[in-house]
C-alpha cells in the first residue's frame, strides 16, 4: 500500500495459496474445543484437512475498503451518556460498544471481504452428498475468511505504521449494540454489489455467505 488516501474506495485481492490454513481454527469453528482436537492420524483430522483443501481450491479472496476521518462525540439524542455519536464521511452511528472500540481513534476503515460464490456452492453440494464433510467445509470457510481479513489488515497496517499509527481490533456489524442494519452503510459506501458481487438479503445476511464487513479504527501508536 502506498500513499494513504481518505474517502476513496480501493480493491484488494489475494491468491488462496497466500493464506495459510489454521487447522486449530477450523476445529474451533466446528465447535471442537482445543483440548478435544482430533489427532493427525484420526479420520476426523483427515476429513478437516480435506475440507480445507476443498475450500482452498475454489475460494477467490477479495475485498474493498475505504478510509475516513473519524469523530466520536457526545450524542445529541438524549440517550445514555455511554452512547456516543460516531461520524465518518456523511454517515452517523449511535453506539456504546463501537465507541468503546474506537476510543482514541482519529480515522476508521470500512471494509468488505469475501471468499466468492464457489465456496458457497461447494458447501451446498456436499451438504447433500457428504454431510460430515460439509460441517468442516463450513468451519474451514469461516477460518479462511478470517485469515484473509487478517492479511488485509496487515496490508493496511503496513502503510499506517509509517505514519506512526496503529489499529484497534476490528469490529463487525451484529456485535454488541451495532445492529446488522449497519451492513447497509457498507454496501452503499463500498458499492459491494458492483465491486464484489455481494448481495444483502431482507434478513441482512450476505451472499456469498463467507463474507465479512468490519470497521478498523486507526489511532496514534503510543
Amino acid at each position: 500500500m502506498g500513499e494513504i488516501l481518505n474517502n476513496s474506495v480501493f480493491m484488494h485481492r489475494m491468491t488462496g495459496d497466500s493464506i495459510s490454513a489454521d487447522i486449530s481454527e477450523t476445529f474451533r469453528y466446528s465447535g471442537i474445543a482445543k483440548t478435544d482436537a482430533p489427532q493427525p492420524e484420526s479420520d476426523m483430522y483427515k476429513l478437516a484437512c480435506r475440507a480445507q483443501d476443498v475450500i482452498l481450491s475454489c475460494m477467490n479472496p477479495r475485498s474493498c475498503y475505504i478510509r475516513f476521518d473519524l469523530s466520536v462525540s457526545e450524542n445529541d439524542r438524549g440517550l445514555s451518556d455511554e452512547v456516543k455519536k460516531i461520524s465518518f464521511g456523511n454517515k452517523t452511528i449511535y453506539s456504546k460498544d463501537l465507541a468503546n472500540n474506537l476510543k482514541g481513534c482519529h480515522c476508521v476503515y470500512l471494509f468488505s471481504a469475501t471468499l466468492g460464490p464457489e465456496v458457497d456452492r461447494a458447501i451446498q453440494k456436499n451438504s447433500r452428498l457428504n454431510p460430515a464433510l460439509s460441517v468442516f467445509l463450513q468451519s474451514a470457510g469461516a477460518m479462511y475468511i478470517e485469515e484473509y481479513c487478517n492479511k488485509l489488515e496487515e496490508f493496511l497496517l503496513e502503510a499506517e505504521k509509517k505514519n506512526g499509527n496503529a489499529f484497534v481490533p476490528r469490529f463487525s456489524p451484529g456485535y454488541g449494540d451495532v445492529s446488522l442494519e449497519t451492513q447497509k452503510i457498507f454496501f452503499e459506501i463500498l458499492n459491494c454489489q458492483k465491486n464484489l458481487a455481494l448481495t444483502l438479503n431482507d434478513s441482512l445476511i450476505m451472499s456469498p455467505e463467507k463474507s465479512v464487513t468490519a470497521f478498523i479504527g486507526v489511532k496514534k501508536e503510543k
